[in-house]
Parts: structure tokens; C-alpha cells; sequence
């Protein structure tokens, strides 16, 4: 259904808000043509007034040449989470409605309009009248329960209209228009209420930790009192020099309860601790830290997380602290799928692509273990309080257990244990025939790990 504009609408504002998540450009379509092709379908329909369009989507995995593209020809580019469009386009909308009298024209893009907009949309339509409404969706659908006067497919608009864009100079002239205009629009992160007037800016502020502080998902009810198991490699996200290793247990705390996490959480610190600081080994041991000694982490935590899905049915959550997380990702999603428990990370670097693993939260490392004083002072005298505080300390080289520093410390300097670690590291050399040794060392953690899960 494409019905002319009436009279009174021909030459008003029409504001259009696209949802780029239900309704995205096309793989290899040029973003800088959505704008002209969205003003041309308007005007065959005899809308010949201002246009302004915001285009909200999740835009995390971006393109740099992509956001230029749109920006360049007026369009207000707008990160938000994929849950919350159809929140902040109704709330964008009334605005409007606040500022803008009728006559006007209202254009969605999006294929939300019936699941999340229909009733408040449609209640607010009969009290607050003279709001043209016109639609674009990437799917045909039942009878609307919104009143609109117009109804384009988003892919089929496209097509159709990126044939023409080519021949009819009037759309060619609007996308030189555009293009060439010298004022950009402003890029907004509708989590964290930024606003950049350059892609470098944007692109660089949704990288950083204090946009993922934003973007972390709170505790889904199901999780919110159930068992927490944390895993930790020391190796790749060691204790900072100079830190007190008896915070780390209250901030890790803090950030899972920050986020609603109020269960009994377990933390098992693994790594190769022959050289680690008495001093720490005791801080982190008296805030109940399990220690142990490995050099083979990333295949020990899988083999404990498997051990710990055995005993632990659903709903459970997963914390896995590390920067291996990756190298063990396709044994961790298959055994994801095949019994999913909440996922969330913990690491010293931001990955360059989007991770294999779904998870619901992550933080950078150091930025997690600089929560302040205060914040974890109370948890800290909390645990350190402890009458039954200690820990043991486990060498998983040697099966040794020790309840303390000093016993773990005396055995992991011993011959018996150096004979031993020599002994695992001669039985596990890397095939003589291969050359990369990095690659050696993450498949020979990838298949122990898929030993321990098969």
C-alpha cells in the first residue's frame, strides 16, 4: 500500500527513524545511497519537506568506511543495544511529537513496529492526531495495528531504488548534495549519552571499557542467586606488581554483583606459580582463593569447568578470567550448545573480532582490579575476617596439596617436583616437523581440552 501524500503533509517535516538491526544495509551496498533513496521513495509519494533520518542500531562490529558513509549525507548515526531500539525510538518519537505540531509525517524502518511499538503507538495516534504515519519493514505482515498511508519492503525499496539511482539524475544530484556537504553529523552512544562529531571519535569511544561498563547485560533473574565459578589464569592476567592480592577476591565480587550477581561465587587462580611472591600466594589464599600450580592452564580449566557442569546443573554462571579464552573458544561453544550455562569474561585485552563465545558480560582486567579502596574495603575485612579463610594450595603437576604458603612454596622449589615438570614438558614436546611453536601451543591445549571433553 503506497497512498499519495494529502495536502497538508506534502511540505511538512517527515522524520525517519531506521533500526538498522531488523532492517541493515545489505553486504556490499553503499551506505551513502540509504539517505537519497529514502527522500526519492518519499517524494514519489509527493512528501517534498524537510527529512531528517536517525539510523539506531547495534554498531559495535561497524565498519569505519560504513558510519563515514552515512554520516556524509546527514544521517544521525546512533549505537544502541539491540534490546532497547524499540524503547528509544517510541521515546525519541514523542519528543518529536513535544516539539514538532502537526501536520507531520512519521516514517519507521523497522520490523519492531507491531511487536514492541503497535500499542503504545497506537494509543498515542488517537490523542495526539495530525501524525502521518508511513512504514518500511523487511517483511510482509498481518493486518497492522497501526493506521499508515504508506508500506515499502526494506530490501525490495532498496533494489528497486538503487536501480534508479543510476539513471535519474534527480537522486544522483541529491547524493551529490550530500556527499559533498561539509558539516558532518553527530555519532551518539545512546548507552553512555556520548556524542562525537568524527567516526575516529565514535569508533574509538565504542572500544573503550567505559562503553563496555554499559554494554555488560545485569543478571538475568535465573542467575541471580545461583552458584558463580570463576577460573582464573595468573599467567596472561597476572596480580600487578605492587597490588594487594586480597582485593582481588572483592573486586571481581563487586563487579559480578554490580551487575546482580548475588550468588555463592568459587575462584580458582591457576597458573605457573614456581616464581610467584609468597606474599601473594598468602592474600589471595586468605580471601578463599583456591591456588594452583599448572603450566598447562588452558586445558585444566576446561577439564574443571566440564567437572563443574557434571555437578553443577543449570542455572549457573561461568566466569572465565584469561586471554586463552579464544584459543579453547570452539570445545567451549560446542559444549555451550549442548548445555548452556551464563558466560562471562574477563581479559587484558580488547579482541579485534567479535568472540565465538556468547557471553553476557566483560571486562578489561586491569580496569576490573582497579575498582577503589572503598569499594572493596568492606568485602575485604569481610574475607580476610574469616576463621576458615585458607585455602588450599594444589600442584596439578604433582597431584600435591598443601593448606600452606609454606608447604606449597617448599614443594613446587623441590627436585621431586622440577624432575616431574621435566618429565610432563619432555612427554608433551611439539612434533619436530612443525615450525610454529605458538601454533604447537595452542593446538596442544585445543586437544587436551577436547580430550577432557570427550
Amino acid at each position: 500500500m503506497l497512498s499519495k501524500a494529502l495536502p497538508e503533509y506534502a511540505n511538512s517535516k517527515t522524520a525517519v527513524w531506521w533500526d538498522m538491526d531488523t532492517c541493515p544495509v545489505p553486504d556490499g551496498y553503499d551506505a551513502g545511497r540509504v539517505r537519497p533513496i529514502i527522500e526519492g521513495a518519499l517524494k514519489e509519494l509527493g512528501y517534498y519537506g524537510p527529512v531528517t533520518i536517525t539510523a539506531m542500531g547495534n554498531l559495535k562490529e561497524a565498519t569505519a568506511h560504513f558510519l563515514q558513509r552515512l554520516s556524509s549525507t546527514g544521517i544521525v548515526v546512533q549505537h544502541a543495544i539491540t534490546d532497547c531500539v524499540g524503547t528509544l525510538i517510541f521515546s525519541d518519537l514523542m519528543e518529536f511529537k513535544s516539539n514538532n505540531l502537526p501536520p507531520a509525517t512519521i516514517m519507521l524502518i523497522s520490523d519492531k513496529v507491531e511487536e514492541e511499538l503497535s500499542f503504545p503507538l497506537g494509543r498515542n495516534q488517537q490523542i495526539r492526531r495530525g501524525y502521518n504515519i508511513v512504514r518500511a519493514r523487511s517483511f510482509g505482515g498481518t493486518l497492522s495495528r497501526i493506521e499508515h498511508t504508506a508500506d515499502w519492503r526494506w530490501k525490495t525499496l532498496l533494489e528497486a531504488a538503487a536501480d534508479s539511482v543510476s539513471q535519474d539524475t534527480t537522486t544522483s544530484y541529491v547524493l551529490r548534495k550530500c556527499s559533498s556537504s561539509s558539516a558532518l553529523s553527530s555519532f551518539v552512544c545512546r548507552a553512555c549519552k556520548f556524542t562525537g562529531l568524527s567516526v575516529a571519535s565514535f569508533t574509538s569511544h565504542l572500544s573503550t571499557e567505559e562503553h563496555k561498563k554499559t554494554m555488560n547485560d545485569q543478571a538475568a533473574p535465573e542467575y541471580v542467586n545461583s552458584k558463580t565459578a570463576v577460573w582464573w589464569d595468573m599467567d596472561t592476567c597476572p596480580v600487578p606488581d605492587g597490588y594487594d592480592a586480597r582485593r582481588v577476591r572483592p573486586s571481581i565480587e563487586g563487579a559480578l554483583k554490580d551487575l546482580g550477581y548475588c550468588g555463592p561465587i568459587t575462584i580458582t587462580a591457576m597458573g605457573n606459580l614456581e616464581n610467584a611472591h609468597p606474599h601473594v600466594l598468602q592474600g589471595l589464599s586468605s580471601t578463599r582463593i583456591l591456588v594452583q600450580h599448572t603450566r598447562r592452564v588452558g586445558a585444566y580449566i576446561f577439564s574443571n569447568l566440564t567437572h563443574f557442569k557434571a555437578h553443577n546443573p543449570p542455572p549457573a554462571t561461568i566466569m572465565l578470567i584469561s586471554d586463552r579464552v579464544e584459543h579453547l573458544s570452539l570445545c567451549l561453544s560446542l559444549a555451550q550448545q549442548s548445555r548452556y550455562y551464563n558466560l562471562v569474561l574477563a581479559r587484558t585485552y580488547t579482541p579485534e573480532s567479535m568472540s565465538r563465545l556468547y557471553h553476557t558480560a566483560e571486562w578489561l582486567w586491569q580496569t576490573l582490579l582497579a575498582r577503589s579502596q572503598e569499594t572493596t574495603s568492606y568485602v575485604l575485612r569481610t574475607c580476610t575476617a574469616s576463621g576458615d579463610s585458607a585455602s588450599s594450595f594444589f600442584c596439578k603437576s604433582c597431584d600435591f596439596t598443601g593448606l600452606s604458603v609454606t608447604d606449597f612454596t617448599s614443594h613446587l622449589s623441590s627436585e621431586e617436583h622440577k624432575q616431574k615438570e621435566i618429565f610432563i614438558s619432555k612427554s608433551s614436546l611439539p612434533n619436530p616437523h612443525d615450525s610454529d611453536e605458538d601454533s604447537d601451543e595452542d593446538s596442544d591445549e585445543e586437544s587436551m581440552a577436547k580430550a577432557s571433553f570427550n
